[in-house]
């Protein structure tokens, strides 16, 4: 399970970096799964994903925290 929780920190830490850089770019439209977007909704895409695995990765923490008590 550790493997699982530097997984979601590795994927959060890269959702991170790719949303900060979405601000430095001039581009209005992008290509998300084939289909072209906003860069507003591409920012808010990236931020749910950027949550969710922050959400799962403290989670696991939770989990390995009650399981060593």
């Amino acid at each position: 399970m550790k493997f699982l929780k530097i997984l979601y920190l590795v994927f959060a830490a890269a959702m991170l970096v790719d949303l900060i850089t979405s601000f430095y770019t001039t581009q209005e439209v992008f290509r998300v799964f084939f289909w072209e977007t906003n860069i507003w909704w591409y920012r808010l895409y990236k931020l749910a994903f950027l949550l969710i695995s922050v959400a799962a990765f403290w989670d696991q923490q939770k989990r390995g925290k009650l399981n060593n008590q």
